[in-house]
């Protein structure tokens, strides 16, 4: 799980990634930043291909298939597991041709730390959750592979929304937590974010 990170300057985001350098934006999409505890249902700055441009844009963090009827989430979907992410009824269509970049600056997941107490003369076993900020050693900004939907309601408006994708942690986070977000290297972001690439097996490494 991936509920929460941290977003400081998304400018240097542009700085630390060539590949991005071309994205079309607003003044607006940063001006909100620092974000240092985003999460689920707030709109926060995503990179993604749309009307065959690459734009960084807010959207709502829950994606929302585009034929929900009410516009209403019914369902977690602000993680998408990467195991099954291709095979999903509600995920699956936006890996094959809707991928995004999400940047951070960090993130945060909640280590479940087992102690003992001593109460009323009684040892006694507490679980605690102790939170942890995961952040690259230099301190500089990553991007995090995401699925973007874009729903439209009655009246024609599109609302772009977004999911970070999960796996199964490396051995730095296996200690922390269960699940980890996907960490996408610069020399992969070009494929992630083509919509005509196809192949799910190299996607899914």
């Amino acid at each position: 799980m991936c509920g929460r990170y941290a977003l400081i300057d998304g400018k240097k985001v542009l700085v630390a990634y060539t590949a991005l350098n071309k994205a079309k934006l607003t003044d607006q999409v940063f001006k909100e930043l620092p974000r240092y505890n985003a999460s689920p249902m707030q709109q926060l700055p995503v990179f993604a291909v749309r009307h065959d441009e690459l734009v960084v844009e807010k959207m709502q963090w829950w994606l929302l298939p585009h034929w929900s009827k009410d516009g209403k989430a019914g369902f977690s979907a602000f993680n998408a597991k990467a195991e099954t992410v291709d095979q999903s009824k509600l995920f699956a269509p936006y890996f094959k041709g809707s991928r995004c970049l999400v940047p951070v600056d960090a993130f945060y997941e909640w280590q479940r730390v087992t102690t003992t107490q001593e109460l009323r003369g009684k040892t006694k076993k507490v679980e605690e959750k102790h939170p942890m900020c995961i952040r690259m050693k230099d301190e500089s900004p990553f991007l995090l592979a995401g699925l973007f939907s874009v729903w439209k309601d009655p009246e024609g408006s599109e609302h772009p929304t977004f999911s970070v994708i999960t796996t199964e942690p490396n051995e730095l986070m296996a200690p922390i937590h269960n699940r980890m977000p996907v960490i996408l290297p610069e020399q992969h972001l070009e494929q992630w974010l083509d919509p005509s690439y196809k192949d799910a097996d190299q996607l899914k490494k």
